[in-house]
Parts: structure tokens; sequence; C-alpha cells
């Protein structure tokens, strides 16, 4: 009973210690919440359909704190062809766009769309592209619907 007591009163001198330790620090605040809309298209756009929603959490670089998104999906723009750039800073609670990307590679091709995006970010180096460099792919499929053409994109500021 002695040890019993001893024991408990070991504990309980060390335990205001051990509670003032410091504490690792959470990755980040996690909010639950659902049905965020990144982009919707302009009333102007003759189509405003959009499909192959494409996202990336970045943290290549072991950034601190809260890590960026980017996002993105295709879109028929009346403007150009291009896939626009989304970032979120507080995980996905909120989106700005912070770019284009333009098919326009090969001028040879006319009309047509952009199709099937994807983003992804380096966790080594590849030729000249350093460990976080955000690379886009994207497939530009002229008008007559005669070819495919993968374009790819590299990013070395995060979009």
């Amino acid at each position: 009973m002695l040890s019993l007591l001893t024991s408990v009163a070991s504990v309980v001198a060390v335990l205001p210690y051990v509670l003032a330790w410091p504490q690792p620090p959470s990755a980040y605040a996690y909010q639950p919440f659902d049905n965020v809309t990144i982009f919707t298209p302009p009333a102007n756009w003759t189509d405003r359909a959009g499909s192959y929603g494409r996202s990336v959490l970045l943290n290549q670089n072991c950034e601190q704190g809260v890590p960026t998104m980017l996002a993105t999906a295709a879109y028929s723009p009346p403007d150009g062809q291009y896939f626009q750039i989304f970032q979120s800073k507080d995980l996905g609670h909120s989106w700005t766009m912070i770019s284009k990307a333009y098919f326009n590679g090969n001028s040879s091709l006319t009309g047509g769309i952009i199709l099937q995006p994807f983003l992804y970010e380096l966790e080594q180096p590849y030729g000249k592209y350093k460990p976080g460099t955000v690379m886009l792919a994207g497939n530009r499929i002229p008008g007559d619907f005669s070819s495919t053409n993968i374009q790819l994109y590299a990013s070395e500021d995060k979009g």
C-alpha cells in the first residue's frame, strides 16, 4: 500500500511539469465543410459545362502551416484554349484564380477543345526541374478531332 501511495504521489508531483512541456504543433486545424464552389462560368459563356476537375495538395518543399492546394478543370471559355489554375490556402474553404495555362503551343491546330487536365508536384528532380515544381498536362484536340496533342507546362512558383 505504501508503494502504491508513493507511486501516485510521484505521478501527481511530476504531472504539472509534463503538462507544461511544449506539445507538438498540429499540422493544421481542420474544419469540416462541403459543397464549396471553386468556379462558376459567367453567364455570357456559350458553353458553361465543366469536366475533369483535378486538384493537388502541395507539400514537396516541406511547407509549414496550412498547405496550399491547386485545382483546375476543363471548360470551353470563349476567349481561348486555357486551363484556369485556382489556389486555396485554407484547405479548400475558399479559392482564388491565380493563373491561366494557354494551350496554343502548336499553331497548326485550329478550333477544338482542351480536356483531361492533370496537376502534379514533382517529388524529386526531373531534368532541369527541382522538387516542388508543379506540372500541368492537358490534351488539346483540334476542331476536326484528327489527333490528340498532349501539352505539358511547368511552374516553379507554385502555379
